[in-house]
């Protein structure tokens, strides 16, 4: 995937590599991009058939239209196996998860160079967060890091909070920003699929904190990730206002310009012009 269609992406749902409602009513859930995973959802001795089953597990998503990435074990005992299964299949990218060294991004990220996909890294210690910056420049295959507050909470052993998340993924997403990657995640438990009033202000926290978008493990919390990261109505014809303003403004030799009681000055424009950029990405 191109760092430009993943900057675009507000929410991939994770589907089970071996679960067949989930496999086969990926493309209705309103989803982005999928996330067929190999690690959490699937059980140890389950592993094998998992990878055995993942070449007809893309081709069937991807046939719904639908980028696909997957989540592989970054444990040594299955990470190379992972691999050389996922990158044998059209992907949009590999998610690595429990990303903490330098080294190995780089070893990885040259293999999914070699298979024509892309890598995202998800950041799920303290390690990692205060590394983030190194890991996120670590190669220019990498297009993404997400956030994982659970794996991050459990290691400092708080309970995933707006408050208590707030920290860590401000450094991930201005990590992420700073390299010109997608940053995801919430701030916050992406384990709240109850509560989605709780779960729209931790995505939006997230959004106002420079995240591009989310994940999501249940479906319920998809609407809520897209109407987090995107745009309304409103925002939109606010953007193309304050863009048709200064367009014409710069036409006529103007130099002060106002639109709706504010001064438009450069990064006012360039961030109507990303919004509306980020919009058509994803028509």
């Amino acid at each position: 995937m191109k760092l430009e269609q993943a900057l675009s992406l507000r929410s991939q749902l994770f589907v089970p590599a071996l679960s067949e409602q989930f496999i086969a009513k990926a493309g209705t859930r309103g989803a982005d991009a999928i996330i067929v995973d190999l690690e959490d959802a699937i059980a140890p001795d389950a592993k094998e058939a998992a990878r055995r089953a993942l070449p007809g597990v893309v081709e069937r998503i991807a046939a719904q239209g639908l980028p696909v990435f997957v989540r592989v074990n970054n444990d040594p005992a299955l990470l190379e196996a992972d691999l050389a299964a996922a990158l044998a299949t059209p992907l949009a990218g590999i998610l690595l998860p429990k990303t903490e060294e330098p080294a190995q991004v780089l070893e990885i990220a040259e293999r999914t160079r070699h298979a024509g996909t892309s890598l995202v890294l998800l950041l799920e210690s303290a390690v990692a967060v205060l590394r983030a910056v190194e890991l996120a420049s670590a190669s220019d295959q990498v297009v993404g890091l997400v956030f994982g507050s659970e794996d991050y909470a459990n290691g400092l052993g708080v309970v995933p909070t707006i408050e208590s998340m707030r920290y860590p993924a401000h450094a991930v997403a201005l990590a992420a920003r700073a390299h010109g990657r997608a940053a995801w995640g919430v701030v916050g438990s992406l384990a709240e699929i109850e509560d989605l009033g709780l779960f729209g202000r931790m995505a939006r926290t997230a959004r106002h904190a420079g995240f591009t978008g989310a994940l999501a493990i249940h479906p319920r919390q998809v609407a809520v990730l897209n109407e987090a990261f995107g745009a309304s109505e409103a925002e939109l014809a606010e953007a193309a206002g304050i863009v048709a303003a200064f367009d014409a403004a710069v036409a006529e030799g103007r130099g002060a310009i106002q639109h709706n009681g504010r001064m438009l000055d450069k990064p006012i424009v360039e961030r109507a012009r990303a919004l509306l950029g980020k919009t058509r990405g994803r028509a």
